[in-house]
């Protein structure tokens, strides 16, 4: 096996030199979940059932597979749209399809959407379905929306030879394994540890086949909390999947990965080690979701000389970001809900107490966030 050479940097509580590496590909989502500390003689228990993967097949042929998590999904902007169709709404071009899924039992339940505008953004549900083992559904709902059908199913993903992939850290503080959750190349669980005294906040990881990047990823704290505590430990698996034409019952072919390696990374303190881009792009992302924060401390500051349907309009407005803000909002206004029916929020508190404790939440959110050091 071919090695790739790092440097790797120990780090002391008075200085530690900041380090480059190659620039970084785009970032997928991936999973992640943080243990205690006595987790780390336990094997893990796996997020990811590699006997089983979705299938989204295509009008042109094309099929990709993903092994299947408990929950989980993807979003591609390459899909066939159909020929002389206005796809657009409300002025704003469709760009994404989104299928997100729920394991239930033997079966799947599939909720397909498209966005308008970007990733994520002005999201339109078009159906919910549930998929069975030998029940593949065709989502005929996208025609109405100027986009082919897609066909879901649930495929058998065969065992292969399966070997670990070389994994290396830009930090010689940061320790990393790999090894592969099942018996082939579909699912890797990837173990950091954090050998410092001073929290880790996210870490950026690639993951190669050959010298091609295969899949990209930023775990982070829920909330900016710390990804992993001093001397503590953080798993996340990295999940694979095939790309090809649909041939029978196979899901495609399965290509195991090279090597992973962690490229970028923020201490608590505010150093980053490593590949600056990716600092500088959670920085920026960091920097708008703060913005909303504190917009909406300033407007719950203010509820006092609201009634609780215009705050309720108000907050309904705030909180967009990214899906840890839109899930904030949503819980607000479910509290503003409570308040309008029965004077309580919907775990108890009056609406002072509630007031309260949600502004210092957000002053604590707010304050968790770590400006890259430049």
């Amino acid at each position: 096996m071919t090695h790739w050479p790092v440097k790797h940097v120990l780090r002391s509580t008075m200085m530690v030199p900041r380090l480059t590496a190659a620039s970084f590909a785009a970032s997928l989502a991936v999973g992640s979940v943080l243990l205690p500390s006595n987790a780390l003689a336990q094997p893990p228990v796996p997020t990811t059932d590699t006997s089983r993967g979705l299938s989204i097949q295509y009008v042109d042929g094309r099929i990709s597979t993903r092994p299947l998590r408990s929950s989980g999904g993807m979003w591609t902007p390459m899909f066939p749209r159909i020929a002389g169709a206005d796809t657009s709404s409300e002025g704003m071009p469709l760009t994404t399809l989104d299928v997100k899924h729920v394991v239930d039992g033997q079966d799947v339940v599939v909720t397909v959407s498209l966005s308008y505008g970007g990733p994520g953004k002005n999201e339109v549900k078009v159906a919910t379905v549930r998929v069975g083992p030998d029940r593949p559904v065709h989502v005929n709902e996208l025609r109405a929306f100027g986009v082919e059908p897609i066909t879901l199913s649930i495929v058998t993903i065969p065992a292969t030879v399966e070997y670990a992939p070389e994994v290396l850290s830009v930090s010689g503080q940061v320790d990393v394994r790999a090894e592969t959750v099942g018996p082939n190349a579909s699912a890797y669980r990837v173990v950091v540890r954090n050998r410092s005294s001073i929290a880790l906040m996210w870490l950026h990881f690639k993951a190669y086949r050959d010298d091609r990047t295969a899949i990209s990823g930023r775990p982070r704290g829920k909330r900016n909390m710390p990804l992993i505590a001093p001397n503590g430990e953080h798993t996340f698996e990295v999940v694979s999947s095939s790309v090809g034409e649909l041939s029978g019952d196979s899901p495609g072919a399965w290509k195991p990965l090279d090597r992973i390696e962690i490229t970028s990374l923020l201490w608590q303190d505010g150093l980053v080690e490593g590949d600056p881009e990716p600092a500088a792009q959670q920085g920026r992302f960091d920097a708008s979701k703060a913005t909303q924060i504190r917009a909406l401390m300033t407007l719950l500051r203010d509820a006092r000389e609201r009634s609780i349907a215009s705050l309720r309009s108000e907050v309904a407005r705030a909180m967009t970001f990214d899906i840890e803000t839109r899930q904030f909002r949503d819980s607000l206004l479910a509290d503003l809900d409570a308040f309008d029916r029965t004077q309580r929020s919907g775990d108890g508190p009056d609406f002072e107490t509630w007031l309260a404790r949600t502004v210092a939440e957000c002053r604590q959110w707010a304050a968790r966030i770590v400006v890259p050091k430049s």
